[in-house]
């Protein structure tokens, strides 16, 4: 079987490179990939050729274990279907839909260990964020907002609407976001916020997010969805 894999050859410039796929052999089971998403953070740094030469590009995924620098491959968001299992496999896996963290290919052997399998309700498309979930999680367990209190979010990308939608669940006070686009703030607010604002905007300061800066007994606990400032760390 052909494989063909997405490479990140010099800064700004990408190929397609075809390799025989030998089956799956052993616990590996081979995978048809169904959706790949692009990132648009770390992604990106590494399209332009902007991660320091040698770092490990994510040491916690099997496939992703190599350093930065050309040629290599990236990506984290696959969705794909199980299309055969090696001998010592289990046989149950054939023909699930799954999710895996794994570059940009047609296909790829796995091991079954690496996969998590979607539940029927959770769509292919959907389950893609997966990632960007993961991380807005993250967000929530390091904040740790409190019964009753005032949140501010900073930035409402994707991973920043992921936290709102996740923080609306929450019995705060009040949900503040802080977006300088807004479609951004729109969505914003479906996914649960009670105030979106244009920090940029005059006046913004002196309405509901500002508090945070005024001398209160009032708790107010801030998060901000922006990526960190290594540049290929996401710490997802």
């Amino acid at each position: 079987m052909k494989q063909a894999s997405l490479y990140f050859t010099a800064p700004r410039c990408v190929e397609i490179r075809e390799k025989n796929l030998p089956s799956p052999s052993g616990r590996e089971v081979l995978v048809k990939t169904l959706f790949s998403a692009i990132s648009p953070g770390s992604e990106l740094l590494v399209y332009r050729g902007l991660c320091p030469d040698e770092l490990p590009l994510d040491e916690t995924i099997p496939s992703l274990k190599g350093r930065t620098g050309f040629p290599t491959k990236y990506g984290y968001s696959v969705v794909g279907r199980v299309m055969s299992c090696g001998e010592d496999a289990p046989p149950e896996w054939e023909g699930r839909l799954v999710f895996c963290f794994h570059p940009h290919e047609s296909h790829f052997l796995a091991d079954p260990d690496e996969l998590h399998p979607l539940p029927p309700e959770v769509s292919p498309e959907e389950a893609l964020f997966l990632p960007n979930l993961e991380t807005a999680v993250n967000f929530m367990m390091d904040g740790r907002p409190m019964l009753g209190e005032k949140v501010i979010v900073f930035g409402q990308g994707i991973v920043g609407l992921l936290t709102t939608a996740l923080l609306a669940l929450h019995p705060l006070t009040r949900l503040i976001t802080l977006d300088r686009h807004p479609l951004r703030r729109n969505f914003s607010l479906m996914a649960g916020a009670d105030t979106s604002l244009d920090p940029a905007e005059p006046g913004a300061a002196s309405q509901e997010a500002m508090p945070v800066r005024a001398p209160s007994k009032e708790r107010v606990a801030s998060i901000s969805s922006r990526l960190p400032p290594e540049p290929c760390s996401n710490n997802t």
